[in-house]
């Protein structure tokens, strides 16, 4: 079960959602370099998995929605859900503005 869970309806076409989605998976691994160990992409570049060392993430992007799962991992992590939550949402919002 996610510890945080994002659902955002998007006006874009597929293909510029998926170049969105790559932008937005960028940003995330710009923002902490020393924290992401692995980002997998799915064979239409629609999803990507994402881990590290204190989260694990699943992206996916189809003709209407962006769904992320974030799974936090330890104690610390989890005390840092609201910030970890605040940051996402602002993240998401520039690729996918509501």
């Amino acid at each position: 079960m996610a510890d945080i869970s994002m659902n955002r309806r998007h006006q874009f076409d597929l293909e510029t959602s998926k170049q969105k989605l790559q932008k937005l998976i960028g940003k995330f691994q710009a923002s902490r370099p020393g924290m992401i160990d692995k980002i997998e992409w799915n064979a239409d570049q629609t999803g990507a998995t994402a881990s590290g060392k204190f989260f694990s993430a699943e992206f996916a992007v189809n003709p209407t929605n962006l769904t992320v799962e974030l799974e936090l991992k330890g104690f610390a992590a989890k005390m840092a859900k609201g910030m970890v939550q605040q940051q996402l949402d602002k993240t998401v919002t520039e690729e996918f503005p509501a």
